[in-house]
């Protein structure tokens, strides 16, 4: 007779929010290895003890599954750490203020970088421009990049360095801003162009990686995240270091969370090369490789999401494609004949129209394909394509922090007819989409407690507007938690693993001191993590 297995750790006295429907309420778990052995009352968890059983007692704590953001960056948002802090400035001479302050306090620094800033919180509404930057140096180059991501504003030195002029041409998939009369560059790049300028900047060392994802890593456990997707590979020029990075922190045990990469291959060239990676990639608990992550358009902040029709507040664009639609089929279906997951960006509604015709014309051709097509973001959608999604089985992977930000100005900049069927978790949810909530992460801040409150307020964090925008969008407690538990962990295959405290998944859970499905929900804007266990292991605080 097989002897009857022991629990490594025994965690007793819990108020425990399982998210099994089997088993919905819990008091006590037990650990074996990094997996859970048992749930349930405190009696029968102490059967499974032996003499070498640790116990932990809670102190009647509320605990839930580990929470997950299904797409951030993690890499980013540590250089962001590491750079100018330009979230929440008010207008372009703090802007200025905060630049020259880091200079002062990091003279060594041959580029200032910084990220964060969103004009549209500046009473002037505009980008800096290089003559703004060129009052913070005018023999350093600048570049600040705007919270989205998908705009950067450089001095004078930055354009020279990167030979950017007059004559100088927008590269596919981007664009130089121009003064009116002389043509020459603002300083405004936007898309595909801010490459331009990055290339410059001095290539990280593997140490300066380990650095930053270990200070982001642990923000993150800190937050009560066990396990992110991260947007951390870009293209194969620098994909050999960044992985090495990852690997290293792996080997030696200092990953604190699980992460799994996405990969931004942009090139059939470099796609190639990563599938050849990913094929002979051996994943470890903490870190796997996940999907190809591609671009089909800019921001709504930026006014290059692809719209069907021209901005409301500016009606001289509708936004920009990144791809033409044949180039798009060709990455997607490349992939799928490699039965590799595949994301993709997809703000506007004619991009997500561009990506469904990809994820279809990949189904036909391949119908093989087994891995959940994804679109991130999928903000600005109409309702003929969120049917379409529901049938193409395509999951959204969602950012509710971003409607705190994007309520202010989102109307106006795509007009009432759009905006009626934006950011529309609800009839996601009723129409069977897979959702998986993520932050976006440096764009806005990774806290899942803060993208629960989005989810069931659609307000801003003071409370604006009274009954939230678009409120029949609104989602229920347990929907909110579900988006960052069982929604990612469904989005990257893993729903057998994580998602819930259940029998023979992996021991990831949070300790509460309230229970975030019932507390009124500007709570959850205070609420913080009192633990965070991994494989059973805490990694926040450690000891």
């Amino acid at each position: 007779m097989a002897a009857t297995p022991r629990a490594t750790s025994i965690f007793l006295n819990a108020q425990m929010l399982t998210l099994d429907p089997h088993l919905p309420r819990a008091e006590a778990l037990a650990v074996q290895g990094e997996r859970i052995l048992a749930v349930g009352r405190q009696d029968e968890i102490l059967a499974w003890a032996g003499p070498q059983t640790s116990t932990e007692n809670l102190h009647g704590q509320f605990v839930i599954p580990g929470l997950q953001d299904s797409h951030l960056h993690l890499l980013s948002w540590g250089w962001t750490l590491d750079g100018v802090q330009l979230a929440g400035v008010r207008s372009i001479p703090e802007v200025i203020a905060r630049g020259q302050a880091y200079l002062r306090e990091n003279p060594g620094r041959e580029w200032i970088v910084g990220r964060g800033f969103n004009e549209e919180l500046f009473s002037s509404r505009r980008l800096p421009t290089k003559e703004d930057l060129d009052q913070i140096s005018r023999t350093h180059p600048v570049l600040f990049t705007r919270v989205c991501g998908h705009i950067c504003c450089v001095n004078s030195q930055a354009l020279q360095l990167a030979g950017i002029g007059a004559s100088t041409a927008d590269p596919p998939g981007g664009r130089i801003d121009r003064e009116d009369q002389t043509g020459e560059p603002t300083g405004v790049l936007r898309e595909n162009a801010i490459e331009l300028v990055t290339r410059l900047l001095p290539s990280p060392t593997v140490e300066d990686l380990k650095r930053v994802i270990r200070r982001a890593s642990a923000a993150a456990a800190a937050l009560g995240l066990t396990t992110v997707q991260s947007n951390d590979l870009h293209g194969a020029a620098d994909l050999q270091d960044r992985l090495q990075a990852y690997r290293e922190l792996d080997q030696s045990g200092e990953l604190p969370i699980r992460i799994i990469l996405q990969a931004t291959m942009p090139t059939l060239a470099d796609l190639r090369a990563y599938l050849d990676l990913y094929h002979s990639f051996r994943p470890s608990s903490k870190l796997q490789l996940g999907p190809l992550k591609l671009f089909a358009d800019g921001s709504l902040g930026g006014r290059t999401a692809a719209l069907s029709r021209p901005y409301a507040d500016d009606p001289q664009t509708d936004g920009m494609l990144i791809y033409e639609q044949e180039e798009l089929n060709e990455l997607i279906c490349t992939a799928a004949q490699h039965n590799l997951q595949v994301a993709v960006h997809a703000i506007g509604d004619r991009a997500l129209d561009q990506v469904l015709n990809g994820f279809a014309r990949a189904r036909e051709l391949y119908p093989a394909w087994s891995r959940r097509p994804r679109v991130i973001h999928a903000q600005i959608t109409r309702a003929d394509q969120l049917e379409r999604m529901a049938k193409l089985g395509v999951t959204a992977d969602i950012q509710p922090i971003f409607v705190p930000t994007d309520l202010h100005f989102a109307e106006r900049r795509i007009g009432p007819e759009l905006a009626r069927c934006a950011y529309s978790w609800k009839t996601m949810h009723s129409l069977g989409i897979p959702t998986a909530g993520g932050s976006d992460c440096p764009v806005e801040p990774c806290n899942p407690f803060w993208g629960m409150h989005a989810a069931l307020t659609r307000q801003d964090r003071e409370g604006y507007p009274p009954g939230g925008w678009l409120p029949h969008e609104r989602l229920s407690p347990t929907e909110a938690l579900q988006l960052f538990t069982l929604g990612p962990a469904y989005a990257a295959h893993e729903e057998g693993l994580s998602g819930s405290l259940t029998p023979g998944k992996r021991a990831d859970f949070v300790v509460l001191p309230r229970n975030p499905l019932e507390i009124e929900p500007e709570g959850l804007l205070t609420l913080a993590s009192t633990a965070t266990y991994v494989g059973g292991n805490r990694v926040h605080p450690k000891n």
